[in-house]
């Protein structure tokens, strides 16, 4: 987009009648001229059809979702705008809220609900989903609802009048926890409804674009492929001299830059300060500070440094202040202290403890700052609105800060493409990272900086920057909830069609093809050779080739008993070239059902004896004891070389049994190869049908598994539902109407636990601390447990313990994965936060982060709002537990709050 001012399209489009009034209206508002893809997808929308589109970051993907919202104003109906993060969904809130007017735009993240009748929804994916399926019930359910059946999902009632959905972030269908409600929410979205499915980076893109067409009606594909700002990629190289880095491109003229990989050749190990003047110059990785130092001269700063861990962006903030790294003037640290002291005046003396407020607003006022998870809430809303106004000169970052929060970054430094688990990055996600440099009309160029790695070659830097993306993959599974929430509104049968309209069936289909193809090969080939046995056997049976078989048979089994008599440490000589010298045994085995013997020769090879390699018998010379007897060990051969050697064997002649075994004529073996009508040839044949047939048979049962597997794992979880009693004749019984609302990893279990009564009775902070135990915890690391709360919670425990050895062994029975086991590692912490505790004292010596700590409550509080919409005696503490979770440190980030629980409790 350009100004528009500057360019009298403006007038034209005014004048053109075919332009919608709505577009006019939309185009003044923002007063800019829109790029071709931009006026290609608003077009597309002005038509009726939903649009994917996929441009770089910065290119403007979001004034498409905007034109798709004020279209939806203008027709009276609702928008609703998904992102993949709570953090996304408030900005986007904040940013709609502040052009549209509060009282037009609401907010529902599971933290917060502002507004939820509002014509403009900000909502994350999860919270839509559950929307639609609760739309999905029928006008009369909705409307004859009975109170104990619990409410509904706030905004359910908004999405009768739905008329456009923006799905950001859309590659977020790939992430392996949350992907499949991407997909969710497509095919549950009603076909009337534009889709808006914004990304920079999508695998495939026409497959999903193919795949959005079939699902959900017609989608028009809108691919930008020019950034509005080019991307500058380069390599840093650090020296021990401890000069400035070399900044040098990756890329020279489309190809690598040979300077750069001259100097991935030299790559040593340090050998410490005695190294010669030439090896101070060999690269190493760049210093941080030092790095940084060069960025600042060089006017490439504000920088936001990618560092993968949250314990390296630390590191990464501690080695700069220890360096004594000083980024910004006293004027900019005055507006830092404002700023931070203004955020933080909310919280208590013994929250600022927990966060460590004075060392973290030392590295702030320095220039640097850390961006991740394990900070509180209201930390990271400081350093966004601190980098936002150029206050804040470097971000250290994990890949999360990278799904679109707003932070305007000149350069973006990558620090080693590496993760702590040894993977590589893949194209898409080092795209991801790579596209938040440069700042649309500040810059001209953003930079992308890859410091040299000992642990990564230039050339895998080289294919990252110029690689393509790879294969999309689907996360779509069949949940519990999922297949109840099918069977509440359907039949097995639309059940099944549901699921069979997902990405994961597509791509299935496509596996299919592939497979059908590489069968219908295989199948001509055994058709083949089907016509060459029946010519062979329609052939004249050969007297002398059929007796050459018989005697060659009747020497391999002689042949055969003969290697198996000997034993590791005999010397032996095949006595049909007895001039080939003696070899030692090694081992004896056998391979492909003959015998094969290991054995050393007298000049140091490793050499095989087996019935089709002997010319002669196998005779045994001599025997030795060789010490340590370790044939794998290195050196060994040469020991057994030597002591073969050391032997006094005399002339190695004939075998002294005389004649080849069986009466072989020598002048025959090894037989040469029969003609195609021999029984040799016949027996190889049958081999080949039978190894083909085995291919079939497998091939055939993959496809069958492949085409069917998304039906046959909604078959099993079904079953698994009518077996442990959630499904009565395909009618939801209670407890199955209370896990199809647990939209959750362990809803099932969950829910089983609702029914037996475990987290009945509990006051608000023992259920608080309860709930954490079902709570993901893939992302922080492994805690070590902080115990359980209460003796009573101790024993409840203990039921918790025993319900889940009971789903688990029957979701095994099924065929399906097992939920994971709860976890009482942050009960503790959360119980005595619930409680009324600082937020230092619920931390207490734990030993987790307090970012991971409020995080940890923030889900915890999501996951009782859930509760409170299943009928039970839990419901009245759930709703206390939520008021009691939702203060000071974990709700300091909002600007509004919002308590629907504690005016309930009133």
């Amino acid at each position: 987009m350009s100004d528009r001012r500057s360019d009298p399209l403006s007038e034209r489009l005014a004048g053109r009648l075919s332009v919608p009034s709505v577009r006019r209206a939309f185009l003044d508002e923002f007063d800019v001229r829109p790029d071709p893809f931009q006026l290609h997808a608003m077009d597309a929308l002005d038509d009726g059809r939903s649009v994917l589109v996929m441009a770089p970051t910065g290119a403007g993907k979001t004034f498409v979702a905007d034109y798709a919202v004020a279209r939806s104003l203008a027709a009276g109906t609702t928008a609703v705008y998904t992102t993949p993060l709570k953090a996304l969904s408030n900005q986007k809130y904040r940013d709609l809220s502040a052009r549209l007017g509060q009282d037009r735009v609401g907010l529902i993240t599971g933290d917060r609900t502002v507004n939820p009748g509002a014509a403009v929804l900000v909502v994350t994916t999860e919270v839509l989903r559950a929307m639609l399926y609760e739309l999905r019930g029928t006008p009369y359910e909705q409307e004859t609802a009975a109170p104990s059946e619990g409410r509904p999902a706030a905004g359910a009632p908004a999405l009768a009048r739905l008329g456009a959905v923006v799905l950001d972030e859309f590659h977020y269908l790939q992430d392996t926890e949350r992907g499949a409600v991407w997909e969710e929410v497509v095919i549950n979205t009603p076909a009337h409804v534009a889709l808006v499915c914004l990304s920079a980076t999508i695998p495939d893109v026409t497959l999903v674009h193919d795949w959005l067409t079939q699902v959900h009606g017609p989608t028009e594909l809108v691919v930008a492929d020019q950034r509005p700002v080019k991307l500058n990629h380069l390599y840093a190289v650090g020296n021990l001299r401890r000069a400035a880095p070399m900044l040098l491109p990756v890329y020279v003229d489309g190809r690598l830059n040979t300077a750069a990989e001259l100097l991935d050749g030299a790559r040593r190990d340090a050998r410490g300060e005695g190294l010669r003047a030439r090896d101070r110059d060999r690269p190493v990785p760049p210093s941080r500070p030092d790095l940084i130092e060069h960025l600042r001269v060089n006017d490439l700063v504000p920088a936001i440094w990618f560092v993968l861990s949250r314990s390296g962006c630390d590191e990464a903030v501690a080695d700069c202040l220890a360096d004594g790294l000083q980024l910004t003037t006293e004027g900019e640290r005055v507006r830092i202290r404002a700023l931070v002291g203004e955020s933080l005046a909310p919280l208590s003396g013994g929250e600022l403890r927990a966060i460590d407020a004075a060392g973290w607003q030392q590295a702030l006022e320095s220039g640097v700052a850390a961006h991740h998870g394990g900070l509180a809430p209201v930390q990271r809303e400081v350093v966004e609105a601190a980098f936002a106004e150029g206050l804040l000169k470097v971000a250290f970052a994990t890949e999360t800060l990278a799904l679109g929060v707003n932070l305007p970054a000149r350069t973006v430094v990558i620090d080693r493409v590496l993760r702590a688990s040894g993977e590589l990055l893949d194209a898409g996600e080092f795209a991801q990272l790579a596209g938040r440099a440069g700042r649309r009309g500040i810059d001209v160029a953003g930079h992308v900086v890859v410091p040299w790695s000992p642990h990564v070659p230039f050339h895998r830097v080289g294919a990252l920057v110029g690689g393509h993306l790879a294969a999309i993959r689907s996360a779509f599974r069949v949940t519990p909830a999922m297949a109840l929430n099918l069977l509440r509104t359907g039949t097995p049968d639309e059940a099944r069609a549901t699921v069979e309209s997902s990405l994961r069936h597509r791509c299935a289909q496509d596996q299919a093809a592939i497979l059908r193809s590489d069968l219908a090969a295989r199948q001509a080939e055994l058709a083949e050779l089907a016509e060459l046995a029946e010519l062979a056997e329609q052939a004249e049976p050969d007297p002398l080739v059929a007796a050459r078989d018989e005697t060659a048979t009747a020497r391999r089994a002689s042949l055969e008993v003969d290697l198996a008599g000997v034993r590791p440490g005999d010397v032996v000589v095949d006595t049909g070239r007895p001039s080939y010298g003696p070899a030692v045994v090694l081992a004896v085995s056998t391979k492909r059902g003959a015998t094969c013997v290991e054995a050393i020769h007298t000049s140091g090879r490793r050499i095989q004896l087996t019935p089709s390699s002997l010319r002669g018998r196998p005779a045994v010379l001599a025997h030795l004891d060789l010490p340590d007897w370790e044939p794998t060990q290195r050196g060994h051969a040469k020991r057994a070389a030597d002591a073969l050697a050391l032997l006094d064997l005399g002339p190695a002649g004939a075998d002294p049994a005389g004649a080849d075994p069986a009466g072989a004529d020598p002048a025959i073996a090894p037989s040469p190869r029969p003609p195609a009508k021999s029984a040799a040839a016949g027996r190889r044949l049958a081999e080949r049908r039978n190894r083909l047939a085995a291919t079939l048979e497998s091939l055939e049962t993959l496809l069958v598994e492949t085409t069917a597997e998304v039906r046959t794992e909604l078959d099993r979880v079904i079953r698994l539902l009518h077996r442990r009693g959630h499904l009565v004749n395909w009618t939801l019984a209670p407890s199955g109407q209370a896990v199809r609302r647990l939209f959750h990893p362990s809803g099932l279990l969950l829910g089983e636990c609702l029914v037996a009564g475990v987290l009945d009775g509990l006051e608000p902070a023992s259920l608080a601390s309860a709930a954490s135990w079902f709570t993901a915890r893939s992302r922080l690391g492994g805690p070590p447990s902080t115990g359980i709360a209460t003796p009573e919670l101790a024993r409840r425990w203990e039921t918790v313990r025993a319900i889940t050895r009971a789903v688990q062994a029957d979701e095994i029975a099924e065929g399906l994965s097992p939920t994971p086991h709860p976890e009482p590692a942050l009960g503790v912490p959360v119980h005595r936060w619930a409680a009324g505790s600082p937020l230092d004292v619920a931390v207490g010596t734990s030993g987790v982060l307090v970012g991971d700590v409020v995080r940890e409550i923030r889900q915890v509080a999501e996951l009782l709002d859930q509760l409170t919409t299943i009928p039970g005696d839990h419901r009245t503490p759930a709703r206390a537990a939520v008021v009691a979770l939702r203060r000071g440190a974990v709700v300091a980030a909002d600007e509004q709050i919002v308590s629907d629980e504690l005016a309930t409790l009133r």
